[in-house]
Order: C-alpha cells, then structure tokens, then sequence
C-alpha cells in the first residue's frame, strides 16, 4: 500500500471547516477513519501515522480537501480509462492479490489503485460510468483492516450512479463478490494508475525545493476554466473533483431526465443583509450583487459543500436548508432580491429601511443607547 503508515500523507490545516469555523464540528475524516489514525484537539486536525492503514478514504471523504498526497492523482485515472476507451472496466484495490482482466479480450480493462476502492471520489466514479462500465472487486474485503470504509465506497457509488441517471445514462456499476479464477494472460495485468508520474528532472528539482512549484504552475495554467472562474474557485475551499464535476456535469446533462437531489436554501422575510452568509461561505456559492438598487442573494447547489455553515452564522435565522431535486445545479438560482441602500454609518449596502442603518449598525447604536441609559440612572 502507498500510503501506509500515512508518511505520504498531508493535511492543509487552513482548509479545515474546524480551524476556521468551531461552530461547525465537521467530523468526516474522525468519524469514517477506519483505523481511528484521524484525531480533532482544539479545533485542530491531527494524523497519527503509526495507526494509518493507508486506505485513502480520507482524501476525497473530506469535503474542503483537507488531505492531501504527493503520490495521489485522481485525475490519472480518470485520464487513463478515457484513453483506453474500454467499454467495461474492473477496478481493484491496491492489496488484491490477483488484478487480472478476466476478460480476454481488449473490450475490458482493469485498473489497480494504489489503496483502497473507496479512496475514489463520486465525482470521479460519475465520471468513470459516462465512460465504462464499472466492475468493483470486493471478493478479497472480507478480514481486510479498510472493509469499514465500504460503506463509504457504496455512497459515493450512489451519488454517481444517481447522477449519471440524472445526465440520461443507465449507470452499469457492478460490485463482484467472489473472483473467478482462471488462466489469465500475463499482458492483461491490470494497469497500476492513481500515482504522480516524476521525470528525472523533476525529481532532481524538487529536491532543491522548486520542483513542487513548476509542476504547480503547469497544473494551474492548463485548467479550462476562464481567468475570472478559475481565481474565484482556486480561492475557495472547493475539492478538486467537485471543480472537475462543475465542468463535466453540465456537459453531459440532458435535457428530460430525472433531476438528481442537490443541497438547496431558502432565505426568509427575516434576512437583514448582514452579509455573515455569503463571508464565510467555504464554496463561495452564496453571492449578493446590488445592480439598479436591488440587492440580490444567489446559490449554486452544485458547488455547495452542504456544511450548513450559512445556517450556522445567521444572527436573525432567516436560512433553512434542504436536499431537493436540482435540474441544473450548477447554475446560480436567485434566493432573495430587495431593495438596497448604503447604510449612512458605515456605507456598506443593506436592504433599505426608515434608519437607514445596515443590521450591524443599528445594533450597535442600540447597545450605545442602552448604555447611555442606563449610565444616565446611575448619575441621576
């Protein structure tokens, strides 16, 4: 196994929901970790290396892609199956003792990953089954330290099949339980991907501390999106293979099908365009624009991590959130327009009122009022 013992693996403590929001008690990682190697003390998330068992599932359960490796590329295999062009594909865990293609011919492929089967994401699974049929071999799980992640295996398998349904493909996702053995051709090995390919060159360079940061610049510089999307979402908290799904779901959407369930909000009466909302909001999803004297909140639910942190931060508890069926989830939907002003205090844009206060402000003077009452009894 390539990361066991967790001596590959990273964590990037600024991205964890923990550190920057205590209220949220995001316990993914803790509560999924199969060995118990993921510990959370005083708001900080720590690795104890000696218990990882290296099944990897902690870097895509994560939901702001806290972990990370310098081994782990999840986009290789997507790469790979879409070369290859097979028409079904069997995936096997990095401990199988037999990854052979049962299948003689070249119709069928087979990919070994470098850990466990539940390392892979949905996004990347929903965007296997747009390709391939998927064969799952779980026939060597049984007394295996990483069996407790198949739970977390078969949600993410879900999530695509759901999602492949709702983009009008019939999702053939298969979970093979007992392995047929038989004569196998030595050349239909399955194909080990999942890991960061380092030239010579490279290699030389990153030990002088530059090579992590020429690789970073080709990766950035080859991203499709627009300058604008690409700053916005590089600035979020977004896991790569939801920005990857941003740009493949909406391609392969068709029109008709069955919408998939996506996290939504709704903003009450209540709001007072105190702006907590869409400040801390990881994914940057919630977003207020004023045009024409109208302040209006919009929401993208593909983009959201469902951290409920909106909900959380609300002072006047104007948000409720849901999982509803989203025809284009990637698209920002309208939650709430109002009339706009600038408050005379402090000039930021709140929803217009007779104080002509945003919500801080008054709040503010309120508790000077009250104080300048309540000092005025004390001298009289």
């Amino acid at each position: 196994m390539r990361f066991e013992k967790g001596f590959s693996i990273k964590i990037a403590e600024n991205r964890c929901l923990n550190q920057t929001h205590h209220a949220v008690e995001c316990n993914h990682c803790i509560e999924n970790c199969p060995s118990k190697a993921i510990l959370l003390h005083e708001h900080s998330v720590y690795l104890n290396k000696d218990l990882c068992c290296g099944c990897g599932l902690c870097f895509n359960d994560c939901p702001t892609q806290v972990f990370s490796s310098s081994l782990w590329d999840e986009t290789s295999i997507v790469e790979e199956v879409e070369e290859q062009k097979w028409k079904a594909t069997e995936f096997f865990c990095g401990k199988h003792s037999s990854p052979f293609n049962k299948d003689k011919t070249w119709e069928m492929g087979a990919v070994q990953l470098p850990a466990c089967l539940s390392m892979i994401s949905k996004g990347a699974w929903y965007e296997f089954g747009l390709k391939t049929a998927i064969e799952l071999h779980l026939d060597q799980c049984k007394g295996c330290s990483m069996s407790r992640t198949l739970s977390r295996l078969d949600f993410n398998v879900g999530t695509a099949a759901e999602w492949l349904e709702a983009s009008g493909c019939t999702p053939e996702i298969n979970y093979i339980h007992q392995s047929s053995k038989g004569k196998t051709k030595k050349n239909l090995k399955a194909i080990e991907t999942g890991l960061k390919v380092t030239s010579r060159r490279d290699l030389f360079l990153s030990v002088i501390g530059k090579g992590r940061q020429i690789s970073e610049n080709i990766r950035n510089n080859t991203k499709s999106f627009s300058k604008e999307r690409d700053q916005e979402r590089r600035n979020s908290y977004l896991p790569d293979w939801q920005k990857r799904l941003a740009e493949v779901y909406p391609n392969n959407r068709i029109k008709g099908a069955s919408p998939a369930y996506w996290p939504t909000i709704k903003i009450n009466d209540k709001c007072v365009n105190c702006g907590m909302c869409t400040n801390f909001c990881p994914s940057k999803t919630l977003k207020n624009t004023v045009e024409g004297g109208i302040c209006t909140r919009y929401f993208t639910s593909g983009l959201c991590l469902d951290c409920r942190i909106c909900q959380l931060f609300c002072p006047r508890e104007a948000i409720s959130r849901d999982r509803e069926k989203v025809e284009k989830p990637f698209e920002a939907t309208t939650l709430f327009s109002a009339a706009a002003i600038k408050c005379r205090r402090c000039t930021s844009i709140t929803f217009d009122n007779t104080r002509h206060l945003c919500y801080w402000c008054r709040e503010e003077t309120a508790i000077d009022d009250e104080i300048k009452e309540k000092y005025r009894k004390l001298l009289l």
